[in-house]
């Protein structure tokens, strides 16, 4: 089937619509452009200063983004085919896609759980940033492409395994943890005109419940003290602040903490206190959603 214009069900339009309100016109202009190419400097391969020396000798305009040295927006029609590329240097990364490890903020003596990793971009992303890093996934086909990733980036601190993360044995508990939920992906129209052919309430709902379902898990595997990002790239509150709030009911060492990125606008959230969503119109991104959660001590 063939799509020249991004496709919208109608029962979107008028869900979001609604929610928006006068916000509406600007969200919807947005998300039917193009998002900007971006990339993720991959110092598993090469450093910043010999990328950008790299990319410049070749003639390839780039601009350093704010919120973090190793991110960058692109201008080149095919990235893809640059040799920092291929070679495993960069990898290619939608920005706000960035946004939840950069506010996850991993160290070197961080022990980190990727939960629902594959296709892998921000493992590679944590592979730079933490000590050691376990990234699962269930599906195969997806697990194959992670697999291919870990080589081809050298993300010789990342053990992979084929599991879904809430049937891992939990004897050693994680510094962090990143749960980039499978969601509704409301958020890819602006690189897939096609997104939402499948998209239903129906779906939303689904999402939800299994999101609920993976939120506590996740949060189980957190030392005491430590901090997870539960992030998607839907609009749904049902996907969003509903599973967070499902969440704090749940587990009430649960406490969710501010985010701050440099250069990223974060408006208030009057339905999840301290939860982010990136609007497209703010900040030229594809839509997504983040919460900082931490384990707090028990009283």
């Amino acid at each position: 089937m063939s799509i020249k214009k991004t496709f919208f069900p109608q029962e979107f339009i008028a869900k979001y619509k609604l929610m928006l309100g006068l916000e509406w016109p600007a969200f919807y202009s947005a998300i039917q452009e193009k998002r900007p190419k971006a990339f993720w400097v991959n110092t598993n391969k090469a450093t910043v200063e010999k990328v950008k020396a790299s990319l410049t000798k070749k003639g390839v305009k780039f601009t350093q983004l704010p919120f973090h040295e190793q991110a960058f927006l692109i201008e080149y029609e095919r990235p893809s085919e640059l040799e920092e590329y291929v070679n495993g240097k960069i990898s290619l990364q939608e920005k706000a896609s960035m946004l939840p490890v950069v506010a996850l903020n991993p160290q070197k003596t961080d022990y980190v759980f990727d939960t629902c990793a594959a296709p892998g971009m921000k493992t590679i992303q944590l592979s730079n940033l933490a000590g050691n890093v376990l990234a699962t996934d269930v599906h195969s086909k997806r697990m194959d492409i992670l697999l291919s990733i870990r080589k081809r980036f050298g993300l010789e601190n990342v053990a992979v395994k084929r599991i879904d993360f809430r049937n891992v044995k939990r004897n050693k508990k994680f510094d962090k943890v990143l749960l980039d939920a499978p969601c509704s992906s409301e958020g890819v129209v602006r690189k897939k005109r096609e997104a939402l052919l499948e998209w239903s309430e129906k779906m939303v709902r689904q999402k939800a419940a299994n999101q609920k379902q993976m939120i506590t898990h996740a949060f189980d595997y957190l030392k005491e003290g430590g901090e997870m990002i539960y992030s998607t790239c839907s609009f749904a509150p049902e996907e969003n602040e509903e599973v967070v709030q499902y969440l704090l009911r749940a587990r009430k060492d649960a406490k969710v903490i501010p985010i701050e990125l440099e250069g990223i606008k974060i408006r208030k959230n009057e339905l999840c206190e301290g939860c982010v969503r990136f609007y497209p119109q703010d900040n030229n991104t594809q839509q997504f959603f983040l919460a900082k959660i931490k384990k707090t001590a028990k009283e």
